[in-house]
């Protein structure tokens, strides 16, 4: 029974694998290289991103013909990168504290600890005043994405590597377009700064600017505070500064460039680009309420999808400078006497080595500056001297021609003859005593080009009242004292020249004091000192010299 029905069972097991196939067929195996068909998916859903409904349709125009389906890759959607609220991100060091927002990505404030403001606060570099942005580096919203990018909230990360921190700002849309900033914090005053776009090819641009530092209204009522210039310096040392007011229209800085930014009198703020990145100076005007617009200008580095430069943000000192890259001393603008003002500045930071105090660093400098010039004063005061005892036999021979000055017309050159060979005859060189004079000009502009931009003088105290070298004497005492010395000074000069001459040369005090009431009240002190050592020095001449009588001109 049992053998009966395994027997049955073996038989119908065998027919159902022998008839299965034939009644049953499997499909058709695909030919080698050919592709299986695969069901055709459905219409987009509404939840269904662009990037996927792109990478659909692109699937199906890719279908071999005479295909009995329509095959369709698979999707993967991008996901977005933002953040769900602002928040700022602060890097400290002993130079600096930076303060970021994710809002844009931007740089919001730059503090410097070792300068202050008028305030007596450590100085930031990012203009606060209304109606400035307050964001010195931030990004250019040259197109419809950019302009998002711009305000979008964006995804932080932070890292350290080694002595850098590194902040890394990331924002992306569903579409798959993009914008990553990367800032790398060192020791220093740069900063590295990499600006990527991704998902497409478009330009990319970061601002640098409007407006740098925070100068109170009494910094910009000085004739010597230039706030806002552009400046770019290019390979091979050549430098361009455009002043705010002269910046009408957009100008391309070209792509040459070992510098591009904005400065004042002793703060730089500038790109430094690192790859192919071109500048562009560009003018803005600030609406502030109803009153005219402030003109101020921005420089706006581009770059091909990615911008990558090192931004420097710190004070226009000499040595450092000379050290960041070839060339950037030239940054410190000391017009044309930059060859003496560099080495009064090293001079001057020498005696300030000893002394720690700039004023009398100041009044020591003075005085071996007056060394150096003692043998021109000499020949000054012999010139003057012999040219005085002369005096009575010009004032004859001008008496002698000035009958035949309106009749004659080549009386005037006889005249200015007869008295060149008595010069001759005597041996005196009547341009001889203004020779020092003439020489100390240029120190003086150099001076007070030095004055004028050299970082270690900013707010540098004297003594009393005078606790800023860099700016005006509050109260005039020192030009009120500058001018009352050139005056005894004039005193003790031997007199030449007939009475026009001598009249102008009476009103000379006068106007110098006009002039240095405005002037850094350390350029006040030089000349000050200057004036107080020749008037010092021409009595110890008078006294311990024989230069010969000095004639006394006759009374009318």
């Amino acid at each position: 029974m049992d053998f009966k029905r395994l027997s049955i069972a073996f038989i119908l097991s065998a027919a159902v694998l022998i008839l299965w196939p034939r009644l049953f067929p499997p499909p058709p195996t695909p030919e080698p290289g050919k592709p299986a068909a695969v069901p055709t998916a459905g219409p987009a859903s509404a939840g269904t991103p662009p990037a996927a409904v792109t990478s659909a349709a692109a699937a199906k125009g890719a279908q071999a013909p005479g295909a009995g389906k329509q095959a369709v890759a698979a999707t993967v959607a991008v996901p977005p990168v933002t953040a769900a609220e602002a928040r700022d991100v602060v890097v400290s060091t002993p130079l600096y504290e930076a303060r970021l927002s994710n809002q844009g990505g931007d740089l919001v404030s730059w503090t410097l600890r070792k300068f202050k403001d008028g305030a007596g606060k450590d100085l930031d570099l990012v203009r606060r005043t209304v109606p400035f942005p307050g964001r010195i580096v931030r990004l250019d919203p040259a197109d419809p994405f950019a302009a998002r990018a711009a305000t979008a909230l964006y995804a932080v990360t932070r890292e350290t590597k080694g002595l850098d921190a590194v902040v890394r700002f990331h924002y992306r849309e569903a579409t798959g377009e993009g914008i990553e900033r990367t800032w790398t914090f060192g020791p220093g005053y740069v900063v590295g700064l990499r600006v990527q776009r991704e998902g497409s090819t478009l330009p990319v641009g970061v601002v640098l600017g409007p407006g740098i530092g925070n100068p109170s209204e009494e910094d910009l009522k000085t004739s010597y505070t230039k706030p806002g210039a552009t400046i770019v310096l290019r390979h091979g040392g050549s430098v361009d500064r455009k002043a705010k007011d002269d910046l009408k229209e957009p100008v391309p800085a070209g792509a040459d460039l070992v510098a591009a930014g904005l400065e004042d009198n002793y703060f730089l703020t500038a790109f430094l680009p690192r790859g192919g990145a071109s500048a562009l100076l560009r003018p803005v005007k600030i609406q502030a309420g109803k009153e005219e617009p402030l003109l101020e200008s921005e420089v706006v580095l581009s770059g091909a999808g990615v911008v990558d430069a090192d931004l420097f943000l710190g004070p226009k000192d000499l040595d450092l400078l000379e050290k960041l890259r070839p060339g950037m001393d030239k940054l410190i603008d000391y017009g044309w006497f930059a060859i003496l003002a560099k080495p009064l500045l090293w001079v001057l930071k020498w005696i300030q080595g000893w002394v720690v105090n700039w004023g009398l660093a100041i009044i020591g400098i003075t005085f071996l500056i007056k060394v150096v010039l003692f043998p021109l004063t000499y020949k000054q005061l012999v010139s003057m001297k012999k040219m005085s005892s002369l005096q009575p036999r010009v004032e004859t021979i001008r008496a002698k021609w000035s009958t035949k000055l309106k009749s004659d017309p080549q009386a005037r050159v006889k005249m200015n003859e007869e008295m060149m060979n008595l010069y001759k005859t005597e041996g005196v060189n009547p341009a001889g005593g203004c020779l020092p004079l003439v020489l100390q000009m240029p120190i003086l502009i150099a001076f007070y080009q030095m004055l004028a931009h050299a970082i270690e003088l900013r707010h540098a105290p004297f003594w009393l009242w005078i606790q800023d070298l860099s700016a005006k004497d509050p109260y005039y005492v020192t030009p009120i004292l500058m001018t009352a010395t050139m005056w005894i000074q004039q005193q003790m000069t031997p007199s030449t020249g007939d009475a026009t001459q001598k009249k102008i040369l009476a009103a000379m005090p006068l106007v110098f004091g006009f002039m240095f009431k405005d002037m850094p009240s350390g350029l006040v002190l030089y000349w000050l000192v200057q004036n107080v050592l020749t008037i010092a020095q021409q009595m110890l001449l008078n006294r311990y010299t024989d230069l010969g009588p000095v004639a006394v001109p006759k009374k009318a």
